[in-house]
This record gives C-alpha cells, sequence and structure tokens, in this order.
C-alpha cells in the first residue's frame, strides 16, 4: 500500500509538471544543438540536446556545417594546386577551381619576345630600341619629335572654329574657360563616398585639358581659369580626401607631347604625370619614365579630326601612341554584356587611343599584379582614365576599375569583392563640369 502511494504521489507530481521536490518547473531556453534546455531552477534536463544535423562534406570551397546553427564541424579540405601559373594562365585549385596564384603576365625583352615563356609579343619587322634599360618597341619612329621634347604644337593659322572643336593649324582642341568657382556638385560627390566609406583612402584628381596649355593666339588663357576651377573644387572636398595636384605637375612639363593633336584625350605621357601627382598625393615614390619598356605606334588620326569635318591640316600631321608597359607581372580580366574576358594593359598592336589603353572603355575591369602588399585601388574613371590605369598596376596588388558612364555594378559589393583599400576619381575637367552629377552619384554610391 505504501509503495502505492508514494507512485500514486510521483505521478500527480509529473503530470503538474513539478519537480521531485515539489517544485514546478521552470523551463530555460529550448534546447540547442549542444545545450539541452534545463530547469532555472533546479537545473534538472527538461529536453535533451538536439545535436548538430550535418551539412554537405567539407571541399576545399567550403568547410562542412551544422544546417541548422551554423556551427563549422569539419574544416575545408587543402586545395589541389593544379598546373603552376604561366605568363597568361592563374594557377587553379583542380577540385574547386579557385585562383591560388595570379597569371605572371608577359614580361617583354629585347627581341619583342616574353622572357619567360617566348611568346612573341611584338609584331615581326617593328624594331625595339632601348630607352633607359634596353626595350623600346616602335615603328618607324625617324621622322616625329621625341615625346619629352617641345615643338609638337605649331599655330600657324588663324583658329577657326569646325563644330565644337578648334582648329588651330597642325593641331585642334576642344576649347573651354571653366568656372572659377568650382563645381560644388562634383566635391559633394566625392565627398559623399569618403563619408560612406570612412575606411577607404580616397584620392581626387582633376585633369587639365589640352586647351590649358595649347590654347591659340587671339583666345583667353584658360591656364588661370583651370587652376581656380580646380582650386575651389579641391577646397570644398573633405580634408580627409588626397588631392592630386595633376595640374601642377603637368605644368612642369607644359611643352612636352602630353596631348594628341588631332584626339580629344591626353597621351600616355600626361597620363604619366597624372601618376606622378597621384604618388605624390599618397606617398609613393613613382617610378621614372625611364625605365619603362616602351611600345611606339604612328600615324594615329583621332576623333577630332572626324569631329572637326575632316581638315587637311590634321590629316598632314598624324599624331602616334606611345604605351608604357607595366614593370610587374599581371593578369586582366574585363566584364561586359555579362561575360568575362582577358586582356592587356597596353595593347601594342594597335596605334589608337582606344585601342592601346586597358581594352578601351569597360563597365569593369580587375587587374590582379604579382605585387603582394594588401592594397586594392579602385579607379572610377571616364575614358582619360585609360592611359593612366597601367601606371597603377605597378603599385597595387589589385587594380579594380568602373567606368562612370557604364551603371550596373554595386560599388559596395565590389569593395567588399576585392577588399578595396585605396580609391580614386579621376576626370579631366570638362567631364567633371558636363557629365550630371547624377551619374556621377549612381556610379559610385
Amino acid at each position: 500500500m505504501k509503495k502505492f502511494l508514494a507512485f500514486f504521489l510521483a505521478l500527480i507530481l509529473l503530470v503538474g509538471g513539478l519537480s521531485a521536490c515539489g517544485h514546478k518547473h521552470t523551463p530555460g531556453p529550448a534546447a540547442t544543438c549542444t545545450e539541452p534546455q534545463v530547469c532555472t531552477d533546479c537545473g534538472e534536463v527538461l529536453v535533451e540536446a538536439t545535436g548538430h544535423v550535418p551539412g554537405p562534406a567539407a571541399t576545399c570551397a567550403e568547410p562542412q556545417v551544422c544546417t541548422k546553427c551554423g556551427f563549422e564541424l569539419a574544416p575545408k579540405l587543402e586545395h589541389t594546386p593544379g598546373a603552376e601559373a604561366t605568363c597568361t594562365e592563374p594557377q587553379l585549385c583542380l577540385a574547386c577551381g579557385e585562383e591560388l596564384a595570379p597569371a605572371k603576365g608577359h614580361s617583354v625583352g629585347a627581341d619583342g619576345a616574353c622572357r619567360t615563356c617566348g611568346e612573341r609579343i611584338v609584331p615581326e619587322g617593328q624594331k625595339y630600341i632601348a630607352p633607359g634599360r634596353g626595350g623600346d618597341l616602335s615603328d618607324d619612329i625617324s621622322g616625329i619629335i621625341a615625346e619629352t621634347d617641345s615643338g609638337h604644337y605649331n599655330n600657324n593659322i588663324d583658329a577657326y572654329y569646325a563644330g565644337a572643336v578648334l582648329v588651330c593649324g597642325d593641331y585642334a582642341l576642344e576649347y573651354f574657360l571653366p568656372s572659377e568657382s568650382g563645381s560644388a556638385a562634383y566635391a559633394d560627390t566625392v565627398n559623399a563616398f569618403a563619408e560612406k566609406y570612412p575606411e577607404i583612402n580616397v584620392t581626387a584628381m582633376l585633369v587639365p585639358k589640352s586647351c590649358t596649355f595649347n590654347f591659340p593666339k587671339g583666345y583667353t588663357d584658360p591656364y588661370d581659369k583651370t587652376k581656380a576651377f580646380i582650386d575651389s573644387t579641391y577646397n570644398m572636398m573633405n580634408s580627409g580626401i588626397n588631392k592630386a595636384d595633376c595640374l601642377g605637375v603637368m605644368t612642369e612639363h607644359k611643352d612636352e607631347y602630353m596631348f594628341y593633336r588631332t584626339d580629344h584625350h591626353w597621351t600616355s605621357l600626361g597620363a604619366y604625370y597624372g601618376s606622378v601627382a597621384y604618388c605624390g598625393a599618397n606617398g609613393i615614390e613613382p617610378l621614372a619614365l625611364d625605365t619603362y619598356d616602351t611600345v611606339i605606334r604612328t600615324d594615329f588620326i583621332g576623333t577630332l579630326y572626324g569631329y572637326a569635318g575632316n581638315p587637311s591640316s590634321l590629316l598632314e600631321n598624324p599624331d602616334y601612341t606611345v604605351g608604357h608597359y607595366p614593370q610587374t607581372g599581371y593578369s586582366m580580366v574585363y566584364k561586359t554584356d555579362g561575360s568575362w574576358y582577358s586582356g592587356k594593359a597596353i595593347n601594342a598592336n594597335s596605334k589608337t587611343y582606344a585601342g592601346m589603353f586597358i581594352c578601351g572603355d569597360q563597365p569593369l575591369t580587375v587587374f590582379t599584379t604579382a605585387n603582394k602588399n594588401g592594397r586594392t585601388l579602385l579607379i572610377f574613371k571616364e575614358s582619360y582614365g585609360n592611359a593612366f590605369v597601367p601606371y597603377m598596376l605597378d603599385y597595387y596588388e589589385q587594380v579594380v576599375v568602373l567606368d562612370i558612364r557604364k551603371s550596373g555594378y554595386s560599388t559596395a559589393a565590389v569593395i567588399e569583392q576585392y577588399g578595396v583599400t585605396d580609391a580614386l576619381i579621376i576626370n579631366n575637367c570638362q567631364a567633371a563640369i558636363s557629365l550630371q552629377p547624377d551619374l556621377y552619384s549612381s556610379a559610385m554610391s
């Protein structure tokens, strides 16, 4: 009888949610994969731990994790390295396809072939001369003036307008006088980007155009107005933003071949001086001009010739295009219309501005270099940036380029994906005025 009463009492306590000592349980947090649910009063286990639910087995791309709580159950496996990286192909994992080492890039030798793999980079029949250190690939350049010499622009006629182009003799240009008060809209956009990403080292660079130095007689000198425009715009930018003095560096070389005569872009020499200004604003020692291997292609007739109605004075005085090869190995890919393509920073087979530098205007371009400094530079640009970008490959581990005129990429996603540490907003002054502020904002947001 006593045993029956004890059993009956225990049953009553259990049904009533009471502990063996007669108190009602106070349930703690629900049971998890690793922890049971217990009574917060007496510590009695109310529900056992549920245990992990393993997800797919670990691979070299992903660890194995619990599908319920995300806890890592097994670490990622070691990669299975494929063939060593070559000049053109990265090393990949045979199991998951992840890039383990970037393509090294070609190193052009004095014979025009790659020093590493022997592939001929320079077309047959072209000379390979050597400014500075034994490597200058070029067409027949006997009749041209060296890019660092003076005498490229000869205003021997009364300048005249042909459409929007001012023809000045053996050269033409886009003539404009920027506002000395600067552009508040442009400064606001740069400020907004820097404020949104305070962890990124941000640099702004406004680039003068040819008329700043090569204006014809009878026309107002744009230099002071251009300087005032740049200074005023920079002064409206936050103090933490680096301001590259491109105008100041170029002024020291104002008689040199910094701008095409028949095209609206700067030359690679002008872009080199821009790179010197960028380096100066960021504490980088720039490479000397005469240390680059160089390609020279002649007989280039650019955009201004067509815009001006094909004047014979320009046709009879063609330009030449110079490309300075990056000194570090690199691989380049660009994405357009949803597909990735490989490319080159300098295309020796092209004599045009659009063709020689970084495969022209692409929405997204990514360079991975042989440098190992942990720095990634994001460049926002219009076409003036194309000749500038190759110089940056020698200073960064990665260089990512977004064309501000081609929307469709999330800046935040790009910054996260490539681990961006530095950013440059580079535009020529006329573009900074003529492009709509909302275009900059949408491209950089």
